[in-house]
């Protein structure tokens, strides 16, 4: 009767051992989760405002050349109407026939027909005149400013248009990966958002780690 009394009373003192370990771990876990939640509030948040918001819905976003001409040197393209495109050429040296362009400012003109007609600039009395012809898209010129103190990688920082129709990361406008990395506090970037067909959008946001902002577009 002793024996079992003795073993009845080693089962529970090692279960209550057990209950007590478990006990002690669960209290560690929570310790644990409390503090990584107290590191993480102080943790700061990112900030960052949107200095413009540039929205030309008529841009000049590439030159087919319909017909190189001849007789050209190397030399520069505009329009014959105002509206801010300019490009430059090249020529074959033996014919002088324009072999390609690029555009150096893409201007905003309308987005409807007809199309802004395209210049050669200063060289009058070409063998052969050339066609040139102007293919339309869009393009957003924005500059944002990391305002706060976090640093941000490129490809975290993400850009909305209308509310999440078309959505882009600061890396793939940038022009991919490889540009850069990291969006240092205090850092204004420049961004030049493109779009191969007239479009027409009202607002921009962009949104990193919690944090978002948007603006309508001009």
């Amino acid at each position: 009767m002793g024996a079992s009394v003795g073993i009845g009373g080693l089962i529970v003192g090692t279960s209550m051992m057990v209950v007590f370990a478990l006990a002690i771990t669960a209290i560690d876990l929570r310790v644990e989760s409390s503090l990584e939640t107290l590191d993480s509030a102080n943790d700061p948040l990112p900030s960052f405002v949107i200095e413009n918001a540039d929205f030309w819905e008529g841009a000049i976003i590439d030159v087919n050349i319909v017909d190189p001409g001849a007789g050209y040197v190397n030399g520069t393209l505009s329009t014959v109407g105002a509206g801010g495109f300019a490009a430059s050429f090249t020529v074959d040296p033996n014919t002088g026939e324009i072999v390609s362009v690029t555009v150096t400012s893409h201007g905003n003109y309308s987005s409807t027909p007809p199309l802004p007609d395209i210049q050669v600039d200063g060289q009058p009395g070409v063998a052969t005149p050339a066609d040139l012809e102007a293919v339309m898209g869009s393009i957003i010129h924005t500059n944002v400013t990391n305002t706060g103190s976090v640093t941000l990688p490129y490809n975290e920082v993400w850009f909305f248009l209308d509310g999440g129709e078309r959505l882009q990361s600061m890396e793939s406008i940038l022009g991919g990966p490889g540009v850069s990395t990291n969006w240092y506090s205090g850092e204004t970037t420049y961004l030049q958002w493109q779009f191969n067909t007239p479009t027409d959008f009202e607002n921009m946001a962009v949104s990193a780690s919690g944090f978002n902002i948007a603006r309508n577009l001009d």
